[in-house]
């Protein structure tokens, strides 16, 4: 993933239809409670994908690397999951055709420098879903999601008001040609219609979200990319209002900087509230996503930033952490006016031992529930050997910090008839994030 330094501090809303940019507040934070124990999520934590455990189907191109999930509760109570499958940080395919390519070739080296393997894979990493029918205790084999003939990631599945399963991914092939694709389900998941390109107009479009419902019905696909016009990689934000049937670009949200990975969730008022990879930007909207406000960039030094409102109301913030490489998560009690942690500018720890990446659900009993990965799968050990964690969260009524919790099937539930694999020594460092062990 690429990192990119501050160059300045102001947002500049770029919208379809021209408006006055509308400015808000500075963020505030304040340092409030205390960090959870130090080892609590090693109890805690259920390893779903892993070695030796509940492995995808062997492919050319596979080599252990399991990463980029997703979690969805349906209403029936059914839980699903949702990850990519490759031999590194990122599987693009590679054949000889493609080594023949000079500029696919050159991008090759310089990842391989990082740790990129040189392993035919002739279609890319590919995305699964798997599915526990008893609250996530136990899990069903990951079966093959979509597979096209690019590295297919980030998939994720949102259940609309009516139903129907919506999947959106994002495909990447060399030399540098990546777009985001979706496609719906009409029963529960079983059978999928053919994949659906969200904009054929956009050479480079990415997203690392699940797609959201408004509480009006509309759905917001959100990505990034360049966007022509703008300099720097920007946001944009696309609407349906047929129930993902079809998407329109709503808006383009521009910085003298690079935005990257947006997160969006909808506050208990109707407001809609953003924040973006890496400077922390926090943006709100009340017209759902056609304009935006903004605010000054936080210095949280954050990547695959997730917003999530518990059923207390307060807006919790997962993330991984530049800082210090870990799984962390900052409380807002006002809507992401205010913002809560145990440090100065710093979030509660959820999982000190990873890389970061996540996904965060509601479960009825008004906890959190997150899937993530255990490193970042640069160097070729970590990838041969990376894992998908499940882990339970409560975030107290005040903002002021989260309580670790069991997630089903983890030591801490089962007991002793636990296998062990949760408890493994791991270590999370990333040669990206410079905290290597």
């Amino acid at each position: 993933m690429a990192k990119h330094s501050i160059i300045g501090s102001y947002v500049v809303i770029v919208l379809l239809i021209a408006a006055p940019l509308a400015v808000g507040g500075e963020v505030q934070f304040k340092v409030v409670g205390a960090e959870p124990p130090e080892e609590r999520y090693r109890d805690c934590r259920q390893m779903l994908v892993g070695p030796w455990h509940n492995q995808p189907e062997e492919y050319e191109g596979y080599n252990g690397f399991v990463g980029w999930a997703g979690a969805t509760r349906l209403r029936s109570g059914r839980w699903l999951i949702t990850f990519t499958s490759g031999h590194w940080h990122a599987t693009y395919p590679w054949t000889d055709v493609i080594r023949k390519d000079p500029e696919a070739l050159a991008l090759f080296n310089n990842w391989q420098k990082v740790g990129l393997p040189d392993i035919d894979a002739p279609r890319g990493g590919r995305a699964h879903i798997m599915f526990s029918d008893d609250e996530g205790a136990s899990w069903s084999r990951p079966q093959t999601l979509i597979d096209t003939k690019d590295d297919d990631r980030h998939p994720t599945v949102l259940e609309l008001d009516d139903g129907t399963l919506l999947s959106t991914w994002r495909v990447a092939r060399f030399p540098s040609v990546g777009s985001c694709q979706y496609m719906l389900s009409h029963d529960g998941g079983e059978t999928w219609a053919d994949a659906i390109e969200l904009d054929e107009t956009r050479e480079i479009a990415l997203s690392n979200g699940a797609a959201m419902q408004l509480a009006d019905g509309t759905v917001l696909y959100v990505t990034y990319g360049p966007f022509e016009g703008t300099d720097h990689t920007s946001v944009g934000i696309y609407r349906s209002t047929d129930r993902a049937r079809s998407f329109q670009l709503h808006s383009i949200i521009e910085a003298d900087y690079h935005l990257e990975e947006p997160t969006v969730a909808e506050l208990p008022d109707g407001r809609l509230v953003m924040v973006m990879r890496r400077e922390g930007n926090v943006s709100w909207s009340d017209d759902g996503g056609k304009t935006w406000t903004q605010s000054n960039a936080t210095g949280w030094d954050l990547f695959d930033p997730h917003l999530i409102v518990a059923p207390n109301g307060v807006l919790a913030l997962f993330h991984g952490s530049y800082k210090t490489g870990k799984l962390r998560v900052l409380l807002s009690p006002d809507g992401g006016q205010t913002w809560h942690g145990p440090a100065e500018w710093l979030g509660y720890s959820v999982d000190p031992s990873v890389y970061g990446y996540c996904h965060p659900i509601v479960l009825p009993d008004g906890t959190i529930y997150l899937v993530y990965l255990n490193t970042g799968g640069h160097l070729p050990a970590d990838a041969r050997t990376e894992a998908l964690w499940g882990l339970r969260v409560r975030v107290h009524d005040d903002a002021g910090g989260i309580d670790i919790l069991p997630a089903p099937g983890s030591p801490a539930a089962v007991g002793p008839k636990a296998g062990g694999l949760e408890q493994l020594p791991t270590q999370g460092g990333d040669p990206e994030l410079g905290n290597l062990p």
